[in-house]
């Protein structure tokens, strides 16, 4: 239903002493924010064993946030007011919207390195490549930092070979040209 709707998923456990967690989540500030990211589920925690072990919880209440995959993105455990649960709740689901927009970025960076190295534009691709490795960095993503550090490390040893190749060519016009010098003037 979630997948479908689009919205995360918010798991709210309690139990008999959670009077006060109702009513927080009963506030119109907070219900409205709720009901707009979120297919929220209410779970008392003693007929609900299976879910609270799958999700480690061991506190009533405690509110559970689920991307559409029911991988956890965050958790609020053992709130007392409105105001404060709103405002982790929203700095939760902004995390999670920066990590995405992050790792977004990272992916068209990475992207557009593959596709400019295949060229053969190895400057370019380098940028690219430094710049997904930094935002892979901030993700904490170490299989694709380390990819990024062999491809920037490729594209250095290419670089390289471009100016080696670029400066044997120059050498060889040169030496070209001053024979061609010698050669013009020792036949006059």
């Amino acid at each position: 239903m979630a997948k479908a709707e689009n919205k995360l998923v918010l798991l709210y456990v309690y139990d008999e002493w959670t009077e006060n967690a109702d009513r927080i989540l009963e506030d119109s500030k907070v219900s409205e924010y709720i009901n707009s990211h979120f297919y929220a589920m209410k779970l008392y925690k003693f007929t609900s064993k299976a879910i609270c072990e799958a999700y480690g919880i061991e506190k009533a209440p405690t509110v559970v946030f689920l991307d559409v995959h029911a991988e956890e993105i965050g958790r609020i455990e053992e709130f007392s007011n409105s105001e404060d649960f709103y405002n982790e709740m929203r700095e939760t689901i902004e995390a999670r919207e920066f990590r995405e927009k992050l790792r977004d970025e990272a992916y068209e960076a990475l992207t557009n390195a593959d596709s400019l190295y295949a060229k053969g534009k190895y400057r370019e691709s380098k940028e690219q490549y430094n710049i997904a490795l930094n935002k892979f960095k901030q993700l904490g993503e170490k299989e694709k930092e380390e990819y990024c550090k062999s491809k920037i490390s490729d594209a250095d040893l290419k670089i390289q070979l471009d100016l080696l190749r670029y400066g044997l060519i120059i050498f060889v016009a040169v030496v070209a040209f001053f024979a061609l010098i010698y050669y013009i003037s020792a036949k006059k």
